[in-house]
């Protein structure tokens, strides 16, 4: 090997150090990357926190609408059919729906993600 490193020029390294210097630059930018996502991602939670929150605090004012609206029904219901008969009214129709559509959801599921006897 010769030595020019008196001129400016690196010294002629044999092809093994090359190659171990490509390996190792290649892991650092590889790491660099992963590094480089990791960030994004971890900003994108952050960014994504409040709209959870706000998803969240809708769907409670949603459930307390929900509520009063019952409640609401089944005053008015009372004392035109009675308390027995206004309580199976609101509170069968939504355990009806709830019911057919916890069907729709598994038969779907199902047809997703199915055995192989499902899906053929």
């Amino acid at each position: 090997m010769k030595d020019i490193a008196s001129s400016g020029v690196v010294a002629d390294e044999g092809i093994a150090t090359l190659l171990s210097r490509v390996v190792g630059d290649a892991q650092d930018v590889v790491r660099s990357e992963i590094d480089l996502q990791k960030a994004k991602v971890g900003a994108k939670v952050g960014q994504a926190k409040s709209g959870v929150v706000l998803i969240v605090v809708a769907l409670l004012l949603a459930s307390l609408g929900s509520t009063a609206l019952v409640v609401g029904l089944l005053m008015i219901l009372t004392p035109l059919i009675g308390p027995v008969a206004a309580t199976a009214i609101v509170a069968g129709i939504p355990l009806a729906l709830a019911g057919l559509l916890g069907f729709l959801a598994t038969r779907h599921f199902k047809r997703i993600f199915g055995s192989a006897e499902t899906i053929a």
